[in-house]
Order: C-alpha cells, then structure tokens, then sequence
C-alpha cells in the first residue's frame, strides 16, 4: 500500500510515434474478454461512453482476463480509502470512429487556422485512428488498453487537473511535472491533481501496465505499445471482441469451460 503523497514523481518516458509502435511484431494470444464490473469489491466501473451516449457504446466495460487480475493488483496497492474506476476499456471500431471524429471536429473549432493534416495529426495525439488491421490494432481495440480515475471509497472523484478525454496540454501525464521542473511554483490544487498523477501512475505501472504519455488516464498492458515500452520482442493482443452473453452456455445447460 502506498500513501498518495508518497508516490514518486513520474519520470520522462519514451513517446513512440503510432509508426513505431504499430511496427511491433504481434502474435495473438487468444485470452478472453472478460467484463470487469463483475468484482465491484476490487474496482469499479464506470463506462463514461456509454453515460455519454456515444453510439456503439456498451453499458459494461471489458478487457483481458490478465488485465483484469493486474488492475486487481493495482487496487491492492492504493489505501483503504481510494478505488480505482473504470471509465473505459475495449471498444469496438463504431465507438472508436465516433471517439475520433469528435475529437477531430472540437481541435477544429479550437484551431481554424489548422489545414487538414495538421488536425489529423493532433487528433492522432488523444484518439488513435480507427482500425482492426491484424498487425496495427487501436490499442482499446485489443482489449489491453484501459481509461480510469481514482475516487474516494465515498463516491468522491479525485481531481486531476483536467477532466478525462480532454483534448490538450494540460491532459498530457507529465504537464504539472515538467512546470515544477521549469521553476514554476504550483498552487494548491494544481498540486493536488500533481499527487494525484503520480499515486495512479505508480500503482498502474506497479502492476505492469504502461501510460500514453499524452493522457493521465489511459494504460496499457499486452499492446504493441505495451511491448515497444517494456522492451518485448511482441505484443500478446490483436483485435478482440467480448463475449455480450457469457452465461448463455451456463444457462442453456452447456458444461462450464
């Protein structure tokens, strides 16, 4: 268990374009989709997608079964009085394209100066392209890849400096570690989403998982990504899709796997 004012400053980290990433061998491992509100004495979940009525989106939030078991581990080692929540995990390519085209239309009202590569290309930054190409899958596409907050075992969301999905600067992990290291004196609540960072990297990273540098939110585990970060020779995840009914075999009578 670890103190939220104890965790360690978030040090620099590679930031691989989705070239090098998507140049990452990948061997599919066949590890199921499992749903993840199925344990809410671990962790909750939240799927903001769906709250938000984004198209596609499902009332649950899946991910691999040795995701699963490693954001268990990551809650183990936060305090009794925080919890992970789950606001996002495997999508399917409809979610991802909404994801994506608004995310292009907002940076296009906030830069109109900007010509259409540019705005792909900062896009690019907080919403991967949509694809189940077999050898370059969006990472949530592959069911490795996660978005989640803590909140206080009370229901209180943590503050974090900029709300999740937030298409700019201030989203990226290290924005309020690179102004301290600039000299910069932060203010108490500015501190506070810095404490906040760090205790949510360390424990994720503890747990095996690796961030995307231009959001606090997002982690990965088994994604090319995964394996370019963590010096791997492959990715273990391709494209995936859940199982929406896993009782059904159980309920008609089929023996249990």
């Amino acid at each position: 268990m670890i103190h939220p004012k104890d965790a360690p400053p978030i040090a620099p980290a590679p930031a691989p374009s989705w070239g090098r990433v998507h140049q990452v061998p990948l061997r599919e491992c066949g590890q199921p989709l499992v749903p993840l509100s199925l344990a809410p004495e671990r962790i909750l979940v939240r799927p903001a997608y769906h709250a938000a009525g984004i198209p596609g989106a499902l009332p649950e939030c899946y991910a691999r079964e040795e995701v699963q078991k490693r954001l268990w581990a990551a809650q183990a080692l936060l305090p009794p009085f925080l919890r992970l929540v789950i606001l996002d995990a495997w999508r399917g390519v409809r979610v991802q394209t909404a994801l994506y085209d608004q995310c292009r239309a907002a940076l296009a009202r906030a830069h109109p100066e900007a010509d259409a590569a540019g705005l792909d290309e900062m896009t690019g930054r907080f919403v991967a392209l949509p694809s189940v190409t077999p050898d370059r899958p969006s990472p949530h596409v592959t069911g490795g890849a996660v978005d989640l907050a803590l909140a206080s075992v009370a229901g209180a969301p943590l503050w974090f400096g900029a709300a999740f999905d937030y298409p700019g600067p201030v989203s990226f992990t290290r924005h309020f570690e690179e102004r301290l290291e600039a000299g910069e004196t932060l203010d108490e609540r500015q501190r506070e989403a810095l404490v906040n960072r760090r205790l949510l990297h360390h424990v994720m990273a503890q747990a095996g998982f690796v961030n995307y540098h231009a959001e606090w939110w997002h982690f990965e585990y088994g994604t090319q990504r995964w394996a370019l970060l963590t010096g791997r020779d492959e990715a273990r995840y391709g494209v995936a899709a859940p199982d929406l009914n896993p009782f059904a075999t159980l309920a008609a009578g089929a023996p249990a796997p």
